[in-house]
């Protein structure tokens, strides 16, 4: 029996929308999975080998693509090495919403529109779909350093394995004019973690516990990590205590504490901030033991009604960066130093002279309390081509291989509107569109901009 001109249009319709449309949407998924990763650099921190508005592709296959439906990679055929410009998770964001993957499935990245979780366990009113817009954040950097490889920074200049690197990558520059304590100009000399070496909570100054920390989480992305700190007076918790003088330097990175500090002193700045000066005021020790504790700040109330009215929950993190937990480290040991202490006020009201301050840290592995971590996977040490204005491994600790994405190929296109004058919301600057292109970019593979 013949079909009927309206049944084979239905079958045809359906085998040239399963060819046209089906066929090529889930090739392109497939191929966006495993072989490639598009990017858009956000930011300066690698001008003037990258510019803001340039558009990426990166290869996923290089350093091995993501296994499916898990937190495994398959194996790539080269590892990161010196002068390669690396895409990657940056590492001082949870992977799941409030840093709980057992309360959190991840569902799908829907690319533009972020990440997206289901939660097993929400709040009475709270929906189970959480939105992950902005995060977990993709960074792309340079890789200067490799496991094994010792790394220092002194007044903004890198040395590696003790040669001081006087030229700088592709058209990478140099900004500042004032040079300072903080990370950008100062790491203290230490070895890129290997693959088998063991790592000492207690040994480590503070600043390094954090990168530890950062390098647990990496390494472990199906369990929680946080770092428990106690202050301990003459060997006694005194978490309640008060520093009166809480000091530390004028700084990109201490935006944090900067914040923290105005607002708990009403502090009225008389003069203008520079990079550099020193604040001081009333601190809280218990105010660092939660930042560090948690590793990070959510920047949406979940509790606020008005995110809970939709389908979906959305959240956002912003990082704690560890410099400011050297700065609870040098005012401790300021304290300790101080011929008198008694104007300190704790919870009980106690005289302090002749007491003896130190902080005691405790790392957790889900549960569990580790007193040393062996390192599972080869580490990286990232910087910025624009040495003066990039977040990178100086604040925030070693990428690990487990986190890294993509290697960066080569730019598909690239638009300039670092004035904003083109806003794609507004027709009338649409004739913009072609003079703002940057045609002699488009093409360049980034191994070869030199």
């Amino acid at each position: 029996m013949e079909q009927t001109p309206q049944k084979k249009s239905a079958k045809k319709f359906l085998k040239s929308f399963t060819r046209e449309v089906i066929v090529p949407v889930i090739l392109a998924l497939i191929v966006i999975q495993y072989v490639i990763q598009a990017f858009q650099i956000p930011s300066g921190s690698m001008e003037d080998s990258l510019k803001t508005g340039d558009f990426l592709l990166g290869l996923k296959f290089t350093y091995g693509s993501p296994i499916p439906f898990s937190n495994q990679k398959f194996p790539g055929y080269a590892e990161p090495k010196h002068g390669d410009v690396v895409i990657f998770r940056y590492p001082g964001e949870p992977e799941y919403p409030d840093n709980n993957p057992k309360r959190y499935t991840h569902l799908f990245n829907a690319l533009m529109l972020g990440n997206y979780y289901w939660d097993h366990a929400p709040e009475n009113g709270q929906p189970h779909l959480v939105h992950y817009a902005d995060g977990p954040k993709d960074y792309i950097k340079r890789c200067v350093a490799v496991s094994g490889d010792t790394v220092a920074v002194h007044g903004g200049k890198l040395f590696l394995n003790g040669k001081r690197q006087d030229s700088l990558p592709a058209f990478g520059k140099w900004t500042a004019s004032v040079r300072t304590l903080s990370p950008r100009d100062e790491v203290g000399e230490f070895v890129v973690p290997s693959v088998g070496d063991t790592l000492y909570v207690d040994s480590l100054p503070m600043i390094k516990l954090w990168w530890l920390r950062s390098l647990v989480a990496q390494e472990n992305p199906d369990s929680s990590v946080h770092l428990d700190l106690s202050l301990l007076r003459n060997g006694r918790e005194s978490n309640n205590y008060v520093f009166n003088d809480f000091r530390f330097p004028v700084e990109n990175d201490r935006g944090i504490l900067l914040n923290a500090m105005l607002s708990r002193n009403q502090t009225v700045i008389q003069q203008r901030l520079t990079l550099g000066d020193t604040l001081s005021g009333a601190m809280p020790f218990s105010y660092f033991k939660e930042l560090a504790k948690i590793g990070f700040l959510p920047l949406l109330d979940p509790h606020d009604p008005n995110l809970n009215s939709g389908f979906t929950r959305p959240v956002s993190y912003m990082s704690f960066e560890g410099s400011i937990l050297q700065d609870l480290d040098g005012n401790v040991k300021r304290l300790n130093m101080s011929p008198a202490v008694a104007d300190s006020t704790d919870s009980t009201g106690t005289a302090l002279e002749n007491n003896h301050f130190e902080i005691q840290r405790n790392l957790y592995l889900g549960s569990e309390k580790i007193d040393r971590y062996v390192v599972k996977y080869p580490q990286f040490f990232m910087m910025g081509d624009n040495r003066d204005n990039s977040a990178d491994s100086r604040y925030w600790g070693v990428v690990s291989l487990r986190n890294i994405r993509a290697k960066a190929f080569v730019i598909y296109f690239s638009f300039e509107n670092d004035d904003g004058k083109f806003a794609l919301g507004n027709p009338l600057t649409w004739w913009r569109i072609p003079f703002r292109i940057r045609y002699t970019r488009i093409g360049k593979i980034i191994d070869l901009i030199k």
